[in-house]
């Protein structure tokens, strides 16, 4: 549902370098030194979390055309990974898509557990229209949540089986929006 994000551009450099380790499967592009500093700012872990590595793939052109860089991040607080998708030309980074699913067990216990307390989630249960099986929890970017309710980071908890999904606001402990339906 909310799995892709709005384009956005990423152009400054930062110093700061990140706190795990970064490796490139297959052949990287020329410019991979530029391309890992600026991956480094912009690939960050749930608020609490740390990734343990970072692996970083190219595919596209290498000759000065649009490469696409496909991130995957681990961190030992989760069992799923975070999985991000750059387009890299002309010194831009630009964030094309992500599935941000590297969230701690308790945290998305309790994204589930006030997910199902709100009403319209209880009451589709209740009417036993949907079925219950285990969740999944995405993490959303506060560019991607800004079009549903505030510039912030939300997470989404999904029944795929029932098509039912809750944006939950972890700071507020609300249920933000509900969807419903096939």
């Amino acid at each position: 549902m909310l799995l892709t994000a709005g384009a956005g551009c990423i152009t400054d450099a930062d110093s700061s370098s990140p706190e795990y380790e970064i490796a490139w499967v297959g052949t990287p592009p020329a410019e991979s030194k530029a391309i890992e500093m600026k991956i480094g700012q912009e690939v960050k872990p749930y608020s609490g979390a740390k990734y343990s590595n970072v692996t970083l793939s190219a595919s596209g052109d290498n000759g000065g055309e649009r490469v696409r860089i496909h991130v995957i991040a681990v961190s030992v607080s989760s069992r799923y990974p975070d999985l991000y998708d750059f387009t890299y030309r002309d010194e831009e980074l630009i964030l094309v898509g992500y599935l941000l699913e590297a969230i701690p067990e308790t945290v998305r216990s309790e994204a589930i557990g006030i997910a199902m307390q709100n009403e319209n989630i209880a009451l589709s249960f209740a009417a036993g229209t949907n079925t219950y099986s285990t969740p999944s929890v995405k993490r959303i970017l506060p560019e991607t949540a800004e079009k549903f309710y505030e510039p912030k980071t939300l997470l989404s908890v999904t029944w795929k089986d029932s098509s039912l999904s809750a944006l939950v606001d972890m700071d507020t402990g609300q249920v933000v929006e509900v969807w419903t339906g096939n």
